[in-house]
């Protein structure tokens, strides 16, 4: 039966002893000639193939064999078997049905071959009555396959004209030689018609899919049937078609696999199976590749194809490519395919990352720079300079080929390479490299890492910070330039950004710096930048009168650690003239965390007692000392240690008119605190004064801390010379009523004055009978250092005065815990005097002679201030108890809890006794009770003889006689005549 593919069909004897293709006689065994029909030459040149069969005999019960081939007979059975993976068919009807044809390139451990397969069957039956098929090869080399061109749909047709040898169980196996068939050279329009009809992009799509390495079924569309087995092939062989020729070494179809399973690669089936791509033969869109490589390809096929290239010239560039492309190096055919378009091909692979050394070096052969135009050749050089710069193994290769087809406008193309897109990490890193490049074939092309350098940073519009860091890189990588050094000192902005990365620094070297002072000054200080007329001081090239803090705040402001930089970079004589230079960013400084640095180099570069170290620039670091102090809580603020050096009135002006210059809003207070100080200072005094007069606004701060110093410790304080005005302006504060007449006090005493001018002062500020303890405290310390009878004489001219007032200062003596010496020594001399009058009394009235204490001998007054009861007293209670009329010493009893305060206990002197031997005789209190001089009250007191009083805790007794066991003389009468002064108590009511 004839299928309408041309080829006979086997035809078996009626005795089933032989069979025959085409009538053909079998050449007797070791013959080996089989004639070709005349039918299958068309004058082209003749190929060989080898040729076999795979089969059964008619009747034979045993599994298929190779009935007969060429030699040789292993290679031949090797690739029939591959084919009959395929399986065979379950009818002879319907879409199945044979002649099946399997193109093969290859089966394992064979190379490669261009070779088809085709199953038939002509209706025998072996021993089991199972229809008996054949398989029937004709195989071709590679190399010779390769060589003409040979396709599927060319080896297709030559197949059918072959008419094949009677094959006999008697001369099993059978052996023949080699057939040798004429294959013409297939034209490209016949397959890539066949592409347009089926639709380029879904043929397309399957090549790409085969490229991607997958299995592809092609099915049909629903209800309708395939296309004749010869229809097949032409859409087999078009697909592939659209691969490069060198991809048939690994590719393989077939025109119908029924449901069998198998490796190849493009098939006919019913329907796809396990990993297979089911693409259905109506024109669809193919699924997508998955592969980078397989992705590439058809994006460029499809570009291509739009260029508009036709199909025909699409497939006869691909059906030239015949050298053989193995699967693993599939990434050669996207390379096949774009040597097409080479040029545009490869521009456009290097924009995308894909660029390749060859096809770079191909386009240069074949195109000159002239011909190329700047913009092709700048995305070769640029291609080239990347890869030259890389540490990849095509690293020389590229640097060989830039060199080989070097273009004098490769410098200038590298910078609008890096300068065509804003400044970033990313083109910086390019630029180094580009500059490394450049540097390194210095040798060959002369001249071209300046030209690149030169453009890269002067360019217009460019990004300062870039341009800074490309130019310090440049100096650290390749040496200092004249054109860097022109950029920094002629632009503002990049000279800038190139100091602030250079303080930026862990440990900066200033010496990239001091080497630009030099050329900078030559054109003139007027025309230097700010910072590098600063930096020219650090470098001693100009003296620090030449320049101005807004200089030195150009440099700091550039880094918040260059105050410190400057100042260990400056010579040691420029230093101390450096902080009034800086004083904005150091007062910043000691505002913040970095105080504790600040004053410790302060202390270094400008020590307190230095010889050299002018007033003014010690004005600056105290007043640095004392704004660190005030910000970070520490107290340092208090104190200006620098001044306290300063002697000279002219000194201490030029000290005052550094601070002057300083006072601002929030400084003022810190600088009134830091003068006011600890404690008084004649020099901080004075250079307070100038300050005042010069900046009013500062006597709100300075009276503010002299009214709190005033209120804790103000004996001290007013040691100072205070102005008038500024003494009543204090006493105006609640808590500083007593300072005028207290100042008024000191003043007099401190003059000289008598002791009636002393009682005048006192008689004014006491005029309630009251004294502040501010006033009792200036009395105390004045007459500790008196004789005892100036406290008499005061006291006297004080009740002359005002009446009582005398009283009261004896017991704010009483109660003033500062006044212990000075109590006890008028203690001892009233008593002497109490003596005197005594004797004086005796005598006027006749009474027996007593013995009498020794007369008061004068001693030395009690140091100024100084020992137990006199001394600094402003260090001593609350300053809520100096207000004139109310203090601490007025007539409010409800303070101490009775009428009249009881006097300290003291050591009285020995009881006097009669010059007799027998017990004296007491005069009776009807004519003296000393009490009532110091306000007793005959009416609740008792007099006591006793030498301390009576025991604490116990009550003063009343009998008469005394107790037993007491020493003490009895009590004659109430207000018995008593030796000395008597201890009083609170009569029981």
């Amino acid at each position: 039966m004839n299928d309408g593919s041309g080829d006979e069909r086997f035809t078996a004897q009626a005795d089933g002893s032989a069979a025959r293709v085409g009538g053909a006689p079998l050449p007797a065994p070791g013959d080996g000639s089989v004639p070709l029909p005349a039918q299958g030459r068309s004058g082209g040149e003749p190929l060989t193939a080898q040729w076999a069969v795979l089969g059964k005999y008619p009747g034979q019960t045993m599994g298929y064999e190779v009935l007969g081939s060429s030699p040789p007979e292993r290679r031949a059975g090797n690739f029939l078997w591959g084919a009959a993976a395929v399986g065979a068919p379950d009818d002879r009807d319907g879409r199945g049905a044979l002649p099946w044809r399997v193109f093969l390139s290859g089966v394992e451990g064979e190379t490669a071959a261009c070779a088809v397969v085709e199953t038939v069957w002509d209706g025998s039956r072996d021993g089991t009555g199972a229809p008996s098929y054949a398989w029937r090869l004709i195989l071709l080399e590679w190399s010779s396959a390769s060589a003409a061109g040979l396709t599927w749909t060319a080896l297709n047709r030559a197949v059918a004209a072959v008419q094949w040898p009677t094959l006999t169980a008697q001369s099993h196996p059978a052996t023949g030689a080699a057939v040798a068939i004429d294959v013409p050279r297939t034209a490209a329009a016949e397959p890539a018609d066949t592409v347009d009809r089926l639709g380029f992009e879904w043929a397309a799509g399957v090549a790409a899919l085969l490229l991607d390495g997958q299995q592809v079924a092609i099915v049909p569309p629903q209800g309708a049937g395939l296309p004749d087995t010869d229809e097949r092939v032409r859409i087999l062989d078009a697909v592939c078609s659209l691969l490069p020729y060198g991809c048939r070494v690994w590719l393989n179809a077939a025109t119908w696999t029924g449901q069998s399973d198998h490796e190849l690669m493009l098939v006919f089936t019913p329907a796809a199976r396990g990993r297979q791509q089911e693409v259905c033969l109506d024109g669809g869109i193919p699924p997508q590749p998955q592969s980078p490589t397989a992705c590439s390809y058809l994006v460029e096929l499809l570009r291509l194809r739009e260029k508009p290239k036709t199909t025909v010239e699409l497939v006869a560039h691909l059906l030239g490519a015949t050298t053989a492309i193995p699967f693993r190096e599939r990434d050669e055919a996207v390379r096949v395919l774009k040597e097409m378009d080479l040029l545009d091909s490869e521009i456009e692979e290097i924009r995308q990352g894909r660029g390749q050394l060859r096809n770079v070096r191909r386009v240069l052969e074949m195109h000159s720079s002239t011909a190329l135009g700047e913009h092709r050749l700048a995305v070769l050089v640029v291609f080239l300079a990347r890869t030259a710069s890389t540490t990849s193994p095509a690293r020389q290769q590229a640097t060989e080929i830039l060199l080989r087809y070097w273009s004098p406008l490769t410098p200038r193309l590298l910078a609008e390479d890096i300068l065509a897109v804003p400044a970033s990490q990313t083109t910086f890193v390019h630029a180094r490299q580009y500059l490394e490049l450049l540097r390194e074939v210095g040798a060959q092309q002369p001249g071209a890492f300046d030209e690149l350098f030169v453009n890269l940073v002067g360019a217009p519009n460019q990004d300062p910070q870039w341009v800074a860091e490309l130019i310090q890189m440049a100096e650290r990588n390749f040496g200092p330039t004249t054109e860097a050094h022109r950029i920094l000192i002629g632009s503002r902005e990049v000279g800038l950004a190139w100091l602030g990365l250079l303080l930026g620094r862990k440990n900066p070297d200033l010496s990239a710096l001091f080497r630009l002072v030099p050329t900078a000054l030559r054109q003139g200080v007027g025309t230097v930048p700010g910072w590098l007329r600063f930096a020219a001081v650090l470098s001693d090239d100009l003296a620090p009168d030449d320049v101005a803090e807004s200089d030195a705040a150009e440099f700091t402001e550039l880094h918040s650690n260059a105050w410190r930089t400057a100042l260990e970079a400056a010579g040691p004589s420029r230093r101390p003239a450096l902080i009034s230079l800086l004083w904005p960013s150091l007062r910043e400084v000691a505002r913040g965390q970095g105080w504790r640095e600040l004053l410790d180099l302060l202390d270094r570069v400008a020590p307190p007692g230095q010889p050299s170290l002018a007033p003014s620039v010690a004005a600056d670091a105290d007043l640095l000392r004392a704004v660190a102090g005030y910000f970070s809580g520490s107290g340092l603020g208090l104190s200006m240690p620098r001044l306290s050096k300063f002697t000279d009135p002219e000194q201490l002006g030029d000290y005052a008119s550094a601070l002057v210059r300083r006072v601002d809003f929030d400084l003022g207070p810190i600088m009134a605190e830091a003068l006011l100080g600890d404690a008084p200072d004649d020099n901080c005094w004075a250079v307070l004064t100038q300050l005042m007069q010069q900046r009013p606004s500062l006597e709100s701060p300075v009276r503010d801390g002299l009214a709190q110093r005033l209120s804790v410790d103000y004996s001290r304080w007013l040691q100072l010379r205070l102005p008038d005005d500024l003494v009543n302006a204090l006493s105006h504060r609640g808590n500083l009523g007593w300072l005028h007449s207290v100042v008024g006090l000191r003043n007099i005493i401190r003059d000289g004055g008598s002791t009636e001018r002393v009682a005048q002062v006192v008689a004014n500020a006491c005029p309630s009978l009251s004294f502040s303890r501010q006033m009792a405290g200036e009395i105390i310390a004045w007459l500790g250092e008196q004789q005892p009878a100036v406290a008499y004489e005061l006291a006297r001219a004080l009740d002359e005065r005002l009446r009582g007032l005398g009283r009261k200062l004896h017991a704010a003596i009483r109660l003033d815990e500062r006044a212990g010496a000075l109590r006890e020594t008028l203690m001892r001399f009233l008593e002497s005097e109490e003596d005197c009058l005594r004797g004086y009394r005796a005598e006027l009235s006749g009474l027996p002679q007593v013995t009498v204490r020794q007369p008061w001998s004068s001693s030395p007054p009690l140091g100024s201030h100084g020992g137990s009861g006199s001394g600094s007293y402003g260090s001593s209670g609350s300053s809520g108890h100096g207000s004139s009329g109310s203090g601490y010493y007025g007539n409010d009893a409800s303070q101490h809890g009775r009428s009249a305060p009881d006097a300290p206990p003291y050591s009285p002197p020995q009881q006097l006794g009669p010059t007799s031997s027998s017990q004296p005789e007491y005069d009776t209190p009807s004519t003296y009770n000393p009490w009532q001089e110091y306000g007793g009250d005959p009416s609740t007191d008792i007099l006591w003889t006793a030498p301390g009083g009576p025991p604490p805790g116990h009550d003063p007794p009343t009998q008469e006689q005394p107790q037993p066991g007491d020493q003490r003389p009895a009590e004659k009468k109430k207000w018995g005549g008593l030796p000395g002064l008597p201890w009083r108590a609170k009569r029981e009511s």
